[in-house]
């Protein structure tokens, strides 16, 4: 009966861990709709602002889709006028995507919303001991994150 009570307790665990992400997965959707943009469009802003300009090649295995898919989705942000195809200066077949003023504005823009409505529902809910214990405890539990 304890064991039995311990696999649920650890399955309630779960299902909490996983609602809170796809929560605030909702959330950073919401705030990137409300620029015109799709969750892999802010995904690709997101790495560019991170990384700086990569090859398309590299923006696809960063978001996990095949090459028509980034090409497709790079077409659409370089038509909204927030990344640019530049020739990459070591290799002339290449193709960087760079991400631009307007993009970067952007990129802030739905970043600052996101955080905004995440932090404020964190200070609602938990003290800020809470929140660091917290931020902890997902650091030490991602760590041991094992993909197979």
């Amino acid at each position: 009966m304890i064991v039995q009570k311990n696999e649920q307790e650890n399955q309630d665990i779960l299902v909490t861990i996983l609602r809170s992400q796809i929560l605030i997965f909702r959330v950073v959707k919401a705030s990137a709709a409300t620029e015109g943009l799709t969750i892999q469009q802010f995904g690709v802003l997101r790495i560019l602002s991170l990384r700086g300009a990569l090859p398309m090649n590299a923006l696809g295995e960063e978001l996990m889709v095949r090459p028509p898919v980034i090409t497709g989705i790079v077409d659409r942000l370089e038509a909204k006028g927030l990344v640019k195809r530049t020739g990459d200066s070591s290799d002339r077949r290449k193709t960087e995507i760079l991400l631009n003023d307007e993009g970067k504005k952007v990129y802030r823009k739905v970043r600052g919303d996101y955080a905004t409505s995440l932090h404020g529902s964190l200070q609602r809910s938990l003290t800020l001991v809470e929140q660091e214990r917290l931020a902890g405890l997902l650091r030490k539990f991602v760590a041991e994150i094992h993909i197979r």
